[in-house]
């Protein structure tokens, strides 16, 4: 069964919520109190009941378009904060393409490049598949107009499904660009030089985390049962992945952490200790992996700064405790074997 973040339903049960409607919905209830009311996926199936109910409390054909367009990084978890701390769009677009059954696997992600324009094609995996669509589609959006601002120029957005001319006029007059209804394809049309300019997000405090995890590890999150053992050691995992995918350990705190993978930094601490390690161990490991290459290409004080050190000071007290030497002895020695 397609499953969806519970991060997912709750973005729709708080946007109804702003608007003053109620989520007593059969649907929802009978999820909430079902086994698997506690977990951190929910099924297909409550997910677009929720967005139908949507639909009729507000009388808005376009419901999910509206939630779209409030959707933020945190509700999807840590798709959201990859995407928003990427360096262009062609790699949050790669990134997509990889990871975004880790939050939402209703649907299958496709692109295709030419010269002048690239598209990516979403195939949602149900034939209720409206206002995931919009959804999806419009959260997408949004995200890229936040970071590109007026960079960013459709050239056109494909429906499969029907619209009439309020709903085409609607959703034509917000992506500005031509809107296409019964086409072959849920598409996003761009040009194809947005993928390389810079994203400049201006949400400078949220946490700057890319994932990256292994075909494995996807695999394993559909395994109905897993160990307690390898519980921890997927966590593990998936810290390690975030950190290695992260253009720099700036701010990159154990908290920030948590948040991404939706645990409490003692829960993580928890585990990762059950795995026979530590949050701090992992973050030197990485300092150690990139040490090499960024003192060969920065001054120290640039290299601490890009290892997450809040002070040069710091960093040298710790390179001294990994190497039993200085930063700049050591760096000395690098370049000479150059």
């Amino acid at each position: 069964m397609p499953t969806v973040s519970s991060a997912y339903l709750q973005s729709i049960i708080s946007f109804l919520a702003s608007l003053g409607v109620s989520t007593n919905h059969n649907a929802l209830q009978s999820h909430m109190h079902s086994p698997e009311g506690n977990s951190t996926r929910v099924p297909m199936d409550v997910y677009v009941a929720l967005l139908n109910h949507g639909v009729a409390a507000t009388n808005n054909t376009l419901f999910g378009f509206e939630l779209g367009k409030h959707i933020q990084a945190k509700d999807y978890g840590v798709l959201g904060y990859l995407v928003e701390s990427c360096e262009n769009l062609a790699q949050a677009i790669n990134a997509l393409t990889r990871f975004d059954a880790l939050v939402a696997d209703i649907g299958t992600t496709s692109v295709i490049f030419d010269e002048d324009n690239t598209q990516i094609n979403w195939s949602p995996k149900s034939q209720d598949c409206k206002q995931m669509v919009l959804r999806n589609t419009t959260a997408w959006v949004a995200t890229v107009y936040k970071i590109l601002g007026s960079a960013c120029q459709l050239t056109a957005v494909t429906f499969t499904f029907s619209l009439n001319k309020w709903e085409k006029s609607t959703l034509e007059n917000w992506f500005n660009c031509d809107v296409e209804s019964g086409a072959s394809a849920n598409s996003i049309v761009f040009p194809t030089h947005l993928l390389h300019v810079p994203f400049t997000s201006e949400n400078k405090a949220m946490f700057s985390a890319l994932v990256k995890v292994t075909e494995t590890e996807l695999l394993e999150r559909n395994e109905k049962s897993r160990a307690h053992a390898a519980t921890n050691e997927d966590v593990k995992h998936k810290v390690v992945a975030l950190l290695k995918a992260k253009p720099t350990l700036k701010g990159c705190d154990q908290q920030r952490v948590a948040d991404a993978l939706f645990i409490s930094p003692r829960t993580l601490q928890r585990k990762l200790k059950q795995s026979g390690t530590s949050y701090q161990q992992i973050l030197s490991n990485e300092r150690k992996a990139r040490l090499n290459d960024l003192l060969l290409h920065h001054t120290i004080a640039d290299t601490a700064d890009l290892l997450g050190f809040q002070e040069q000071s710091s960093f040298t007290h710790a390179f001294k405790s990994w190497f039993s030497t200085t930063p700049l002895k050591y760096q000395k020695d690098l370049k000479g074997q150059e």
